[in-house]
């Protein structure tokens, strides 16, 4: 029996029975408070009736073989109000048939197949040199039966036979299932804390997360996770992952590995990305539209920016550094830059695929199979009616579905209406953008323009920047709203089970989120062309009055860069330290009311620290898919994408360690075998990004028109250059004309700011230079050109990641065969079976461990 004297943690634990020794294997918290019972007759009633169900649920508990012992203190943050602990513990027979119910697995035999790759046999600067954890034996697993129990190693420990996990996860089955009164409501944990009658649920930490005592060395797994996991300092180092499955489980675990892996992936992204656009800063200096743009001799006097108010302005004067900072982004390098994203976001999802398929298999849940999955308790509480379940032939809560349909219908009416409220704000923020972008423009006279010539330059901007931060602040606050109404969507529309509770969650939330995040990214990439704003003189408005913000003449390139940059690093940044903030300050609060005490016994130290919430994967995986739909769907407009990406996601991974060690307590044990329904989020996401950035580099970017341009319209004598195109991609109006204004339109001031003599003003566009400005024929040219570049690059981005899907094989071929072989041990050992077919490694392998066997 393991007792009290094999616990290595210095100090009181609390990890162990008061009397007989007995190892804790989870916790149950409720309170009492007797004054109030006293003086309120209606909370004594509902306390008694708490008090009966607890009984009888830990009689049944009793009668389910776990063992119990109980614990009362004084609540530190009031004298009248106990703390009640309720320790539970799993004894050897009842863990060994229960492990047998739930097809857990128990070592057979370990792994004697060394299949390492040529970095890991020689050098691998990732790895922790100096680490805590001592590395276990691997072993071939097979489900365990009860019958056989010597056949298994370890059959003279057998309690040691399954790991604290393992006790934990049979624990919470037998709670979640235990019933304790008569009827639906009569059954398990959960329905007791949706009640109220428990407060709190959890099993323990192996111990204080500190080194307590004279030893400076971790003397348990939390301390050595503490140490080598969640620590800033091993910030580039392979984390331990099955060590954090261990402790964690396969479900948390896999969440940081695939993390890891993307976090790994992204390097080779990022530095392409970081390749590209210094190219394009080197290449900005010998750009022909640069240098266009930014030669004095050059004389493009533009429309008005806004009506009345402002007058014809010089192009070259203001928008010369906007032209160069554009080509940073949009240059040559951009059309392979997002050929290569779309190759790289398909070998991503390929190699994790056979990085999943070989965890699932060292973590022995490759074929892990739930036993028929519960009601949820808030589901048999509020059904109001009871079915007969035709397979069992009990009686089961049931919702009619007439009341289905009623709900659905509500729910999709308030996601709609979210998702419209996020237009909304879209729309108010392009008309903040308009007005303040026009009294940026109508403002500068000669003067200022002299005195402050960066103003005028940085107009657009400045415009860009300050409407992005007031997206970002409506994404935040929309956000939060929503978060917490999709939750009580979720209970209102009370799905039966919990995957049908998490599937109907997680639409509501990225549907929202998605809408919520790339709005206005969405608006600026394809929604400000010419044909939605308008030309001079046939403007497009809201309500008739406010005229759309167009694209400046080097198109809207950088205003989304911009808008990615703020949208994107700010929620990076606002992420981060919510993250860290939230939980810290959680714990002050505290402390505050109950003083951190090392020397409490761990289930009392538990108790204190953050639960986790019910959803706390979910928004971790949302986050980081938020931030891939980023880097495939939009890297063709802002190649730094991967490297801010990068940077989050290496500092994300020891901040939710960081948490998950230190500041919540821990969690229960959950068994996957893969990241769900995230995969195929992930696929479509990436499969969307190609077609996404085949639009953005025809009708975004300038790539296309450039390309005709060179191919078509370039002057005698410059064939295959970009020498004239600025002065091509401009049109003309005739500004004496004044029956060719809109009404109320025309500059009061013409010749403010510009010692003006032209008869004609220039704009963004392909139109003939006299009435009614019809669309010529370079437009068509130029329309042609970007629909054949879409369906030429979707369509060979789609013919090249097919071929890699196809090419590489969904798991390793050293899986294939560890698979067998221990498809062979299990039928030799367990069942004194021979070979039932002929491995890879033949007889060498079998010849070699006869002994063993």
């Amino acid at each position: 029996m393991e007792n009290a004297n094999n616990d290595n943690t210095v100090g009181p634990t609390g990890r162990f029975f008061n009397k007989g020794g007995h190892k804790v294997d989870y916790v149950l918290v409720y309170e009492t408070c007797q004054e109030r019972e006293d003086k309120d007759p209606k909370f004594a009633a509902k306390m008694a009736d708490f008090e009966r169900k607890r009984d009888a649920f830990e009689a049944a508990l009793s009668e389910q073989g776990l063992v119990i012992e109980r614990e009362s203190i004084t609540s530190p943050q009031n004298d009248k109000v106990k703390r009640h602990f309720v320790k539970l513990h799993v004894p050897w027979r009842t863990l060994s048939s229960k492990a047998e119910e739930l097809m857990l697995k128990a070592p057979l035999q370990e792994n004697d197949i060394d299949l390492k790759t040529t970095g890991e046999k020689i050098f691998d600067p990732f790895r922790i040199k100096d680490s805590s954890i001592p590395e276990k034996p691997k072993c071939f697993m097979a489900y365990f039966k009860e019958r056989k129990v010597d056949k298994y190693m370890g059959k003279a420990e057998p309690e040691k036979m399954f790991t604290a996990l393992d006790r934990h996860y049979v624990v919470q089955r037998i709670c979640y299932a235990t019933r304790f009164a008569e009827g639906p409501k009569g059954v398990g944990l959960k329905q007791l804390v949706y009640e109220g009658a428990y407060c709190a649920n959890y099993p323990l930490h192996d111990g204080d997360d500190d080194v307590i005592g004279e030893s400076s060395y971790p003397s348990n797994d939390r301390q050595r996770l503490k140490k080598d996991w969640s620590s800033m300092k091993r910030i580039f180092k392979y984390q331990p992952l099955d060590t954090v499955k261990g402790y964690y489980g396969t479900a948390i675990a896999l969440y940081f590995a695939w993390l890891g892996f993307y976090t790994a992936m992204l390097i080779p992204l990022a530095i392409v990305g970081l390749l590209v656009f210094i190219y394009g800063i080197g290449s900005s200096a010998t750009s022909p539209t640069v240098r266009d743009a930014c030669d004095t001799n050059n004389k493009f006097y533009m429309c008005p920016l806004c009506d009345r108010t402002c007058s014809y302005w010089d192009l070259v004067s203001t928008t010369c550094m906007y032209a160069r900072v554009t080509h940073f982004f949009d240059n040559d390098g951009t059309v392979f830059l997002a050929i290569f994203t779309s190759v790289w976001a398909t070998l991503f999802l390929e190699f994790w695929k056979r990085r999943q398929a070989v965890l699932a298999y060292e973590w022995h849940v490759a074929n892990f199979e739930e036993e028929e999955e519960q009601i949820r308790p808030e589901f048999a509480a509020t059904a109001p009616t009871l079915k007969k379940n035709i397979i069992t032939g009990k009686l089961e809560p049931h919702i009619p579905r007439r009341t289905l349909y009623q709900r659905y219908g509500a729910i999709g009416s308030v996601v709609a209406f979210m998702i419209l409220l996020v237009i909304a704000a879209v729309i108010g923020v392009v008309v903040y953008r308009a007005a303040v972008f026009a009294a940026l423009s109508g403002n500068s006279d000669s003067t200022i323009r002299a005195r402050y010539a960066m103003i005028a330059i940085g107009s657009r901007i400045i415009t860009s920047m300050t409407a992005a931060l007031i997206n970002l602040l409506c994404i935040n606050i929309l956000k939060l709203f929503y978060n917490r109404l999709a939750v009580w969507l979720t209970n209102w529309e009370n799905p039966r089970t919990k995957t049908d509770y998490e599937d109907s969650f997680t639409y509501k939330m990225y549907l929202f989120q998605f809408v919520n995040t790339y709005a206005s990214i969405f608006y600026i990439a394809f929604f400000k062309s010419e044909i939605v704003v308008g030309t001079p003189g046939r403007y497009k408005r809201i309500a008739g009055k406010y005229r759309l913000e167009g694209c400046s003449a080097q198109g809207c390139f950088l205003e989304l860069c911009v808008q990615m940059l703020i949208i994107m690093v700010g929620q990076q940044i606002i992420g981060n330290i919510t993250e860290v903030a939230i939980p810290a300050i959680m714990t002050w609060i505290k402390e505050r009311k109950e003083p951190k005490n090392k020397q409490l016994p761990q289930f009392e130290q538990d108790y204190n620290l953050q639960p986790q919430e019910e959803h706390n994967l979910f928004w971790e995986y949302l986050e980081i898919v938020l931030q891939y739909g980023f880097v495939t769907m939009f890297i063709a407009a802002f190649p730094l994408a991967p490297l801010f990406s990068l940077l989050n996601s290496i500092v994300e991974i020891r901040v939710d360690a960081i948490n998950f060690v230190s500041q919540f307590r821990r969690p229960d044990t959950m068994i996957a075998e893969d990241i769900g329904a995230w995969y195929r989020i992930l696929e479509t996401l990436t499969r969307l990004s190609v077609l996404i950035n085949a639009f953005v580099l025809s009708f975004t970017s300038e790539f296309i028109p450039k390309l005709v341009y060179k191919l078509k319209y370039a002057p005698e004598g410059s064939e295959g250059t970009l020498e004239g195109y600025l002065n091509n991609s401009l049109s003309a109006i005739n500004v004496t004309v004044m029956e060719e204004w809109e009404p109320g339109t025309a500059p009061l001031n013409p010749t403010k700011n510009l010692n003006y003599t032209e008869t004609f003003c220039r704009y963004k566009g392909y139109h003939d230079n006299t009435y009614p400005f019809k669309f010529n024929k370079q437009y068509w040219h130029v329309i042609a050109a970007r629909l054949a570049f879409v369906f030429v690059f979707q369509y060979t981005v789609y013919a090249i990641t097919s071929f890699i899907a196809w090419a590489v094989p969904d798991q390793p071929r050293s899986l294939e065969l560890r698979s067998k072989r221990e498809e062979h041990l299990t039928k030799k050992i367990l069942y004194n079976k021979g070979r039932s077919g002929r491995l890879s490694r033949s007889n060498d392998v079998d010849s070699g461990h006869s002994g063993m066997l």
